[in-house]
């Protein structure tokens, strides 16, 4: 699962300077040619936050209906068109890519999760190119780097559906953490790491490294405590001890999710949208701390 764009040898993006197409691509780097000719070497993740922060900006700038309207209808159930389309995930919603779909929008789930959520101001974003959507106070989603930011998330796979928490730990001490340190300094109160122990449990959540950078295996919890799986099961006494002491200098995409497969959601029809805003009502005090110094 990953909601970073996958570039394909001889395929055409667009970053900031043009079109561009991808020549090769060799580990964590790739070479590149605009339209005129003009070819460099560039690392895959740069010009894939590029393309992110590029789409985020688009999104902010296109709005179904003008801006003096549009925040006055947002979480007020009934009274806008968010999620009017939204009758149910299909199942050829389920795959790679976003091809043929269009359950992301803000007529269908995006919206519909928008506005099932008690909370003012919030809103969804269609990531670019992925099957997936992000949730975010919009103040907080102008203030900085998209991909820097604590988010609630959906994703789908060609098997699953994944939706819960996301927040991201650069690996450059250049980019600012604001959101990461505030989420750590949360989860460091203990009364708060229990908190979560308990909702991890209650909503059979999981909590991993997305790319596998910085940890691999799955994090549950266990008899009020926690536990990784890798190849066998190993205890962790603190999950804010664990997440502190890993790398400075490794990228982490840490999830903390909920999944469901695929028949599962598809016999749930739009009532799956009823389960992804219930969850992330639960999850809200973990969102609001991660932001607070934010917005």
């Amino acid at each position: 699962m990953s909601d970073k764009i996958q570039f394909k040898v001889g395929d055409k993006y667009k970053n900031r300077k043009g079109l561009f197409e991808v020549i090769s691509i060799k580990g964590n780097s790739m070479i590149i040619q605009w339209e005129n000719g003009e070819k460099i070497s560039t690392e895959t993740a740069l010009q894939q936050r590029i393309i992110e922060d590029m789409e985020g900006e688009r999104q902010e700038s296109i709005r179904s209906e003008p801006k003096d309207n549009m925040n006055s209808k947002i979480n007020h159930r009934g009274t806008s068109h968010f999620g009017k389309k939204f009758n149910g995930l299909e199942e050829s919603d389920f795959k790679g890519n976003v091809a043929g779909t269009n359950w992301r929008s803000r007529s269908c789930l995006g919206g519909a999760v928008t506005e099932r959520l008690d909370v003012d101001k919030f809103n969804s974003w269609a990531i670019y190119r992925m099957p997936t959507i992000h949730w975010d106070d919009m103040k907080h989603r102008e203030s900085g780097k998209a991909y820097l930011q604590a988010k609630l998330f959906v994703q789908l796979d060609e098997s699953n559906l994944y939706y819960g928490f996301y927040i991201e730990h650069s690996d450059k001490s250049s980019n600012k953490r604001t959101d990461w340190n505030a989420f750590l300094s949360w989860v460091s109160n203990i009364e708060n790491e229990i908190w979560l122990n308990k909702i991890s449990i209650e909503n059979d959540l999981s909590i991993y490294d997305k790319e596998e950078k910085s940890f691999k295996g799955i994090i549950k919890s266990h008899n009020n405590k926690w536990r990784i799986y890798r190849k066998e099961y190993e205890d962790i006494d603190s999950l804010s001890a664990f997440l502190s002491s890993l790398p400075e200098t490794n990228w982490l995409d840490l999830i903390i999710a909920k999944t469901e497969n695929k028949k599962e959601v598809l016999n749930k029809g739009e009532s799956i949208a009823d389960d992804i805003s219930k969850l992330f009502e639960i999850l809200m005090p973990l969102y609001k701390a991660s932001i607070k110094y934010s917005t």
